[in-house]
Order: C-alpha cells, then sequence, then structure tokens
C-alpha cells in the first residue's frame, strides 16, 4: 500500500489530480465518460488514498488485497488514473485511452493491467462479481474484502437486486456495495 493521505486537504489535492488526469485522458481520446468518472472520484479517493482498501501496488496479486470493482465500467477513466496514481503503471498509459493496442481501454479489462479486478462495462454485473470474488476468498481461507462501485442508473437492473440477496443469503459481510448517486442515472 502507498502512503497515505492524512488531511482533508491532502485528499481534495488528490481528487483535484485525479479530475485533472480524467479529463485530459478523455480529451485526448476524443471520447470517454468524464461526469461518470467525476462523480466518483471523493469516493475513490477515499478508499485508495484514504487508508480503506489494503493493496500493495507493487504485488497487484497480492492474495490478501482487498478487491475493488468498477460496475459502472464506464467510468473507467477514473480507475486508470487512481490505479496510475497509486503505482500500479505508468501515469503515461493514460494517455493511451481507447487507443488501439492500448491496455487503457474504454471499459476496465481484467488482465490488461494491473489492479483491474474485473473486466466490467455491462451494467448490472458488478455486485454479482463482487460475490463471487467473496465465496472465492471465503474457499481459499481469505477474509479480504471487496468493495464493489455502482451507479445509479445500472440499479435498475434485476441482477444487481437479486445479487443483493445473494449477497445476504450467503452472509458476505466482507462486501460493501457503494452507490454513486449522481442523480443522472449516468453510470
Amino acid at each position: 500500500m502507498i502512503d497515505t493521505a492524512t488531511t482533508t486537504g491532502d485528499l481534495s489535492e488528490v481528487a483535484r489530480q485525479l479530475r485533472l488526469d480524467i479529463l485530459d485522458s478523455t480529451t485526448k481520446a476524443g471520447s470517454g465518460h468524464p461526469s461518470s468518472s467525476w462523480s466518483a472520484v471523493e469516493i475513490c479517493t477515499a478508499l485508495y488514498f484514504g487508508g480503506v482498501l489494503r493493496y500493495r501496488a507493487d504485488e497487484p496479486w497480492w492474495p490478501a488485497r482487498d478487491r475493488f470493482i468498477m460496475s459502472k465500467g464506464h467510468a473507467a477513466p477514473l480507475l486508470y488514473a487512481v490505479l496510475a496514481r497509486a503505482g500500479y503503471f505508468d501515469r503515461e498509459l493514460l494517455w493511451t485511452l481507447r487507443q488501439i493496442d492500448s491496455p487503457v481501454q474504454g471499459h476496465p479489462i481484467h488482465g490488461l493491467l494491473p489492479g483491474v479486478e474485473a473486466t466490467t462495462g455491462s451494467l448490472g454485473q458488478g455486485l454479482s462479481l463482487g460475490i463471487g470474488h467473496v465465496l472465492g476468498g471465503r474457499l481459499n481461507g481469505l477474509a479480504y474484502r471487496v468493495y464493489v462501485l455502482l451507479g445509479d442508473g445500472e440499479c435498475e437492473a434485476g441482477q444487481i437486486w437479486e445479487a443483493a440477496m445473494a449477497a445476504a443469503h450467503f452472509g458476505a459481510g466482507n462486501l460493501t456495495a457503494i452507490l454513486d448517486y449522481n442523480k443522472f442515472q449516468e453510470t
């Protein structure tokens, strides 16, 4: 885990820098979803830089790490900016957003970049993926936490509600669903 910001001012500066990286990467790409990325900046800042998530950027597949799933895959520019700032990969990769052969695509793709825990973009599937991570950890005797960031628009999908019921059924106490209620139903 990198050194976490210790004051509100420090976290505010991290959030400001993330917004600039999102704006720069989507502008250079000529496409993307900066507004759905911006609406969740404070959430991801708190998780990654406020000492909530346990992770090691230099050991991205550390078995005991907490998992973060960006269910609202359209906000991939935010996830990429956070991972770059956390030290998972070189920040220069951000400027290759949506280019052919770039690992920095319009939606997160597991396996292309360290720190991307799940391929997302098909709205409504992130919570189910999170439950899978919880159950997998349980089978492997690992007590990591799983955080899933949901968009308000995708919460209209029945799969989200089925996953919520499954989480209760399986006693997924180490699963945290976070709703980005941006009031635009823009995931």
